[in-house]
């Protein structure tokens, strides 16, 4: 089932340029939609708790993202030509890395969510910590391989992007999709 949309996703493990990309993609005119981790972390910070005890029932965290990852889809205009950072599946990928029981209304959203394509960016030569970021370089790994699967699985396939300078990863994305616009 190909998307209705015009909406692509950017995704990867935690530390592999998501966020410096899609800052570049917007600074060139793009329309870009923040990850919607972050934004709650952001949020729960303002309020005072620490990433520590946000994260602490992890399970929790995972279906706060979905439940915002929810309303920004249904609220984004389908017409507009979107860059998200990450996608509805991403929670599939970790709800999965963690072992946690995949809920059904989890299951139904990643069904119900189409991309037109989805960009996995492969793990960068290092691996930077910031205060959202808790994982290891060893989680980004095993995190990659998932999300590849998660998407495939939705037949979505990510096209691989691999480890290049900024400029080099936002001509590899646009190069792609320009070429799929001329078919």
């Amino acid at each position: 089932m190909k998307a209705s949309n015009r909406w692509y996703v950017i995704t990867g493990g935690p530390s592999t340029g998501k966020t410096s990309l899609l800052a570049e993609l917007n600074r060139l005119g793009h329309h870009t939609i923040p990850e919607a981790a972050r934004t709650v972390i952001d949020q729960a910070i303002a309020r005072g708790l620490t990433v520590q005890q946000l994260r602490a029932d992890e399970k929790s965290f995972q279906e706060e993202v979905t439940r915002l990852k929810e309303q920004t889809e249904a609220h984004h205009d389908p017409k507009t030509s979107t860059f998200f950072d990450r996608g509805m599946h991403d929670t599939l990928a970790y709800l999965r890395h963690y072992g946690f029981t995949v809920e059904q209304w989890v299951k139904e959203l990643a069904q119900n969510s189409r991309y037109q394509k989805v960009f996995l960016l492969e793990p960068l030569p290092t691996y930077e910590q910031d205060y959202a970021r808790t994982e290891n370089s060893d989680f980004v790994t095993n995190v990659h391989q998932l999300l590849h699967d998660t998407y495939a699985e939705y037949d979505m396939v990510p096209v691989p992007v691999r480890a290049a300078s900024l400029q080099e990863r936002v001509g590899i994305i646009l190069d792609h999709i320009n070429r799929e616009q001329d078919v």
